[in-house]
């Protein structure tokens, strides 16, 4: 054992003196920023700022809803990561390599795609005679096309991200750069678009200023233009392009027939995963609505506490099952399509398990409850409602100064990964984050008091980002050459998917403790919050039954119950930090720095 380690060294991946704080400033940094910017803006302008466009519009609230699915994009985009992989784009790709061609073309796309929605008035779609959602179709169409385009864009900016850094540090300083240009694209596109409206429509609605406002984002839209153009090539070789194996025979239409049997299943598993994932019925009720009475009453179904969330758990996993039929080879038959589909979906997935072994399900653990902490947190802005805060002063706070606090912390992840090394500040993050979770506390037992939101906001986003900046970077780390786009597409689109099961239970949980807290066994929490000024916490309380004492004391035990999950994460990340899984990834990016050099 003592040779094995002499031949080799532990190695913190990202501790490295060599590389310092100037690297923030070295061009593919510069990039990256611009690369982040790009990658926020489509989906915040397909997302919050069209619902307010459309409710201004006539638009329901249903279609709305309806609308808020096209960025369920960004949540499966791992089904056709593997184009990204191997797909060249004519002409592009030989001019600008395989991930900044596809940048290029999906960045055009997305301003097209804004320009168009400029061009066209949802407000027409409800003021004719007939189905205002049949007249829709055009402007949802235009707003699918850029949620699409724009998840697409994600793949190709995250493979470049991986594949342009030379070593763990520089992948660090990239992930915090791309976080602040995709924090700046969150506050531009969810504020610029809404000022500009209210501007030149006043409070009537007029689709002039919402025109004005698309075409101004389309123009922001620019900064990713000229990212893409001024970035450097990625620095390993693309993938080649998948040719079919000369021992399989083409069977004509039979194959062409497998091919539509295989897309069609491949839709079909997208369906139900939205349905998993979003707990929207309408991807899914032209086909099980009728079971349960119609598309209202499966809606209904899916948000019933608590059996909604563990039906949406079985519709997610129903769709992954339904990913996995798809690419398998049809038993003692080798065909054509059957060969492409397990190249393009099941060989990366494949890779992964063969590198690791029977770790990798202990890495694919780690991912999803790492930051499940963070997660469950989906109650807080309710809570600050319920404290008695003003929503002006939820919004500086979360918006401003919240926003400002998460640069520092993506900022900070990625010195201290300089200094410290990737799998230090992994440990350091799984800490922070259910401490911090704790500072909520401070807000229900202050009430509306403003430095109390304020260091609450400002500890959690700091807290959030450095972990989540951390597990980026790990993830990225996991790829392998060839298979970068569609394995980490695969990390990040699932990686959340625990978190969400125990966010549904999260009111639930505020309640029932706030009961318990009234008459039950939680009664001598009660106490602990006479001293609240009156309003603190008594509407909220009056619509639930208890005093504004016993919601405070629900809320507490809440944040309580957040922090204890974190443990899960601090266990899981020091299993990961000093196992064998930390070896077997710090061997592959010894063996891949030896090749580069030689």
């Amino acid at each position: 054992m003592a040779g094995k380690k002499a031949e080799e060294p532990e190695l913190e991946l990202g501790a490295d003196d060599k590389v310092g704080v100037g690297a923030f400033f070295e061009r593919p940094s510069l990039v990256m920023f611009g690369l982040g910017f790009a990658a926020g803006m489509p989906n915040q302008l397909a997302g919050l700022a069209l619902a307010i466009w459309l409710r201004e519009a006539g638009a329901s609230l249903a279609l709305i809803g309806l609308m808020g699915l096209a960025t369920l994009t960004y949540a499966l985009k791992f089904l056709w990561a593997p184009l990204v992989d191997r797909v060249a784009i004519p002409v592009l790709d030989k001019a600008l390599g395989r991930r900044r061609a596809w940048m290029f073309l999906t960045q055009a796309i997305v301003i097209v795609g804004l320009l168009l929605m400029a061009t066209s008035d949802p407000a027409l779609a409800f003021t004719k005679e007939g189905d205002a959602t049949a007249a829709f179709i055009p402007f949802a169409g235009f707003a699918v096309l850029i949620a699409l385009a724009g998840a697409t864009q994600d793949i190709a900016i995250d493979a470049w991200r991986i594949e342009v850094a030379r070593d763990a540090n520089r992948l660090g300083v990239l992930t915090a750069t791309y976080q602040w240009g995709y924090r700046v694209a969150i506050l531009l596109a969810g504020a610029l678009p809404l000022f500009v409206a209210q501007a030149l429509n006043g409070d009537q609605y007029g689709w002039l200023g919402w025109a004005v406002a698309y075409v101004a984002m389309a123009g922001f839209m620019g900064l990713a233009i000229i990212s893409t153009l001024l970035a450097p090539r990625e620095t390993t070789a693309p993938a080649p392009r998948w040719v079919a194996p000369a021992d399989v025979p083409d069977r004509g239409l039979v194959d062409s027939l497998e091919w539509i049997g295989r897309i069609a299943l491949m839709l079909l598993a997208a369906c139900v995963l939205a349905v998993g994932l979003a707990g929207k019925a309408e991807p899914l009720a032209w086909l099980v609505g009728g079971l349960y009475g119609g598309t209202k009453e499966m809606s209904a179904a899916l948000a019933a506490k608590p059996w909604g969330v563990w039906q949406q758990v079985g519709y997610a996993l129903i769709g992954l099952s339904l990913v996995v039929v798809a690419c398998l080879q049809i038993p003692r038959l080798k065909t054509r399509p059957g060969a492409y589909f397990k190249a393009a979906l099941a060989d990366p997935l494949a890779d992964f398990f063969s590198r690791y072994k029977d770790l990798a399900s202990l890495i694919l653990v780690f991912i999803c409850v790492y930051r499940m902490a963070d997660f469950v947190l989906n109650l807080t802005s309710t809570m600050y409602l319920d404290a008695g805060f003003s929503k002006d002063s939820i919004a500086y706070a979360q918006k401003f100064f919240g926003a400002a606090m998460s640069a520092i912390g993506a900022g900070l992840s990625g010195w201290l990964v300089l200094k410290f090394g990737l799998f230090r500040c992994l440990v350091i993050g799984a800490f922070l984050q259910p401490l911090s979770n704790l500072a909520f506390i401070s807000i229900t037992l202050t009430g509306p008091n403003l430095p109390a939101l304020y260091v609450a906001i400002g500890i959690d986003n700091l807290s959030g980002m450095f972990a989540g900046t951390c597990l980026i970077m790990y993830m990225s780390m996991l790829t392998r050459e060839g298979f970068t786009a569609t394995q980490y597409a695969v990390f990040s689109s699932l990686y959340a998917l625990p978190g969400k099961i125990i966010t549904a239970l999260s009111g639930r949980v505020v309640e029932g403790a706030a009961k318990a807290s009234e008459t039950g066994l939680l009664a001598t929490m009660k106490p602990w919050f006479n001293h609240l000024p009156p309003e603190a916490f008594a509407a909220g309380g009056a619509k639930l039954g208890v005093s504004g004492q016993a919601l405070a004391a629900g809320y507490t035990a809440f944040f309580f119950y957040t922090s204890l999950i974190g443990i899960f994460g601090i266990i899981m990340a020091l299993a990961i930090s000093r196992g064998p899984a930390r070896e077997i990834l710090e061997r592959e990016k010894r063996e891949e720095a030896e090749a580069a050099k030689a």
